[in-house]
């Protein structure tokens, strides 16, 4: 009798045993994959949350807004970019682990990020506020060269007056092995004489002195062609560029750039190459720049036909 009953007894603090643990077991924990290793943009991506620990009875995604349930998730990202997707899991006692993990979505090289001809005329200075503080409107225009490549930007501002025209780009993340090209066709029209141009992708913002990528810019007072690398302290650094832009002739000025590096070529030839500071490979929001950042020099220059593209 003693021993059926320490039996029992036993097979009792066994079950409540089992109970307790039961009791400590913790929340669900989440967690999830991704298909493809490498996103582009327009892809189709698959989120899988099965990674995730626990008694779940719910997953719940959300992806740039969007609020979507279930274990698996089928989506795909319009534009490249940095996102946070979210997934929240739910046990069936109402208790919940979250985890928020940050998925890069790049553009496939060759992708022309942005075209510029200004071939709607001056409705097109819209697009290219000039910079106030410096200059006044008047003193750059659309113009029309019949014969030529059409509409036209022209900057032109006298001594003592920076004149700067800038838009605002999106630029996406690249991934190993890609660049961000900047094309710029230019026709200064003067190159003598207190005369200077600037070709500038990737501002930071439009402060001085500047912030972002290394750029361009031709001075007949300070050394002719150079390109300056800005850095993350406010200074720069100038590395003479051994290129005159010939007067009323029209050449393609190009500055790439990749995690790190830079290049700088006209028409296919490459001057310069260099490091930097600045890392484009995350993506941002920047300021491309032309025009004029000297108190000292004029500045007389048609711009045209600008692009910028992912590359290899």
């Amino acid at each position: 009798m003693r021993r059926a009953a320490s039996g029992l007894l036993a097979v009792a603090v066994f079950v409540l045993a089992l109970g307790g643990c039961a009791l400590l077991v913790g929340p669900p924990v989440a967690d999830f994959d991704v298909r493809p290793v490498v996103v582009y943009a327009g892809d189709r991506v698959d989120l899988d949350g099965s990674p995730s620990d626990g008694d779940i009875v719910e997953y719940r995604w959300d992806v740039d807004g969007l609020v979507e349930h279930g274990r698996t998730l089928t989506t795909t990202f319009a534009r490249p970019g940095i996102y946070t997707v979210r997934l929240t899991v739910e046990d069936g006692q109402g208790r919940t682990g979250r985890i928020d993990k940050e998925l890069t979505v790049y553009a496939r090289s060759g992708t022309r990020l942005f075209f510029e001809e200004f071939s709607d005329g001056d409705a097109a200075l819209g697009r290219w506020p000039l910079d106030p503080t410096w200059a006044v409107q008047g003193e750059s225009r659309i113009e029309s060269i019949s014969g030529g490549p059409g509409h036209v930007l022209y900057v032109n501002s006298a001594t003592e007056t920076l004149h700067r025209r800038a838009t605002r780009l999106d630029l996406p993340p690249l991934r190993i092995g890609q660049r961000l090209i900047f094309s710029v066709r230019a026709m200064p029209l003067q190159t003598q004489g207190q005369h200077t141009f600037v070709i500038a992708p990737g501002r930071n913002d439009m402060g001085l002195p500047p912030i972002g990528l290394p750029y361009y810019v031709f001075s007949s007072t300070y050394g002719g062609s150079v390109i300056r690398e800005p850095s993350a302290a406010g200074t720069e650094v100038g590395h003479p560029v051994a290129f005159t832009p010939p007067v009323y002739e029209w050449h393609t000025y190009t500055l790439s750039y990749s995690a790190g590096q830079y290049a700088f070529s006209v028409d296919g030839t490459v001057w310069q190459t260099g490091t930097m500071d600045a890392d484009p490979s995350r993506g941002e929001t920047s300021w491309l720049l032309l025009g004029d950042e000297s108190l000292s020099e004029a500045c007389q220059v048609y711009y045209d036909e600008i692009v910028v593209s992912v590359g290899e």
